[in-house]
């Protein structure tokens, strides 16, 4: 089984995000659950302003990523979740994959960053991950990511069966988590997990929504627009078959040979 926990992490306290991690992964693992997905940036909050997400960046070595390592130990099930990382000088707005043992599985760095608060804050990722993660090659997008039909297919072609998104989708973007996210898994032939926040954030109101979308590309579990919640379904309730490849064969069928000799020119 697969889960996604939609909440509103705790600003700028990593110690009670974390202890909301371990709730949800105990709940999750307790329904059967081998992986769990959390939002974007749910170590620390999305909307803190660049100088405390700079402040509470830490490498993926560091001390929250070995507390969630344990958490994901302690109840044999997957982590994944958005975090400021720290590199050097850089700092990514990155999702990190721990499996069922404790080991850190990948560690992905946002491509595409959204909006010039983002683009300030952060260094963009340069490279896109898929990670062996309970039974699954998952593909890692994080919320802005999935928006473009590229990013999921550069990940289907490097063997993903599962794309996972931990996501701050706001308003007025309503049509991202649903639209939008059917379409990636409909027109790759793949089933998409996508955990947004919720709530209101200051300036912003995060819509919720989360979900998890089938390769069919219907709603196999939706949280609402308000509140926590926690989905959980099985896999194979995900998985492509019964008429799927049918239903969607542009994953096989796209000219990139036409296609990127036009976008080149």
């Amino acid at each position: 089984m697969i889960a996604v926990f939609q909440d509103m992490p705790a600003a700028g306290l990593k110690l009670a995000n974390i202890n909301a991690m371990e709730g949800a992964a105990h709940a999750a693992a307790a329904a059967g659950s081998r992986l769990i997905v959390f939002p974007e940036l749910f170590l620390t909050g999305y909307n803190i302003g660049q100088q405390a997400l700079h402040e509470l960046a830490e490498p993926v070595d560091g001390p929250s990523v070995r507390a969630i390592a344990d958490i994901a130990r302690q109840h044999g099930i997957g982590i994944i979740t958005g975090m400021p990382e720290r590199n050097g000088d850089d700092v990514f707005n990155a999702a990190v994959a721990v499996d069922a043992s404790g080991r850190i599985a990948g560690l992905y760095r946002k491509i595409h960053l959204f909006g010039p608060a983002e683009r300030s804050a952060f260094t963009p990722g340069s490279e896109i991950c898929v990670v062996e993660l309970a039974g699954r090659r998952v593909g890692l997008a994080v919320c802005y990511d999935i928006e473009f039909p590229e990013m999921a297919r550069a990940l289907v072609r490097a063997g993903a069966d599962l794309i996972c998104a931990p996501t701050a989708n706001m308003s007025p973007y309503w049509e991202v988590p649903t639209t939008l996210l059917r379409a990636r898994a409909l027109e790759n032939g793949i089933p998409v997990a996508y955990a947004n926040l919720v709530g209101d954030d200051g300036e912003l109101t995060y819509t919720g929504m989360s979900c998890i979308v089938g390769a069919d590309g219907r709603d196999v579990a939706r949280a609402g627009a308000e509140g926590r919640a926690l989905l959980c379904c099985s896999f194979g309730s995900v998985a492509a078959g019964g008429g799927c490849d049918q239903l969607s064969t542009q994953a096989t069928d796209v000219r990139l040979d036409i296609l990127s000799a036009w976008a080149a020119g």
